[in-house]
């Protein structure tokens, strides 16, 4: 359970989301989400529809430092 902050870029409601786990192997240069993006005003969303608020970028960036210490200590 991954809960990030978003900003929908159709209503501009800013909102949490729970996006399940998060696979940080870039595809065209984005993590991946288990769970579709929904906003609660306008329904499911792409990444393009969506933005990161300030705090959905530091819940991001702490989830990917997790990710990289579980990695660096199975090594």
């Amino acid at each position: 359970m991954a809960i990030i902050n978003f900003k929908c870029k159709r209503c501009d409601e800013v909102f949490d989301f729970d996006v399940g786990t998060i696979n940080f192997e870039l595809v065209n240069e984005r993590p991946q989400f288990e769970h579709e993006i929904e906003c609660p005003n306008c329904g499911g969303l792409t990444l393009d529809e969506v933005e990161l608020t300030e705090l959905g970028q530091s819940q991001l960036t702490e989830l990917w430092w997790i990710d990289g210490e579980r990695k660096r200590a199975k090594k």
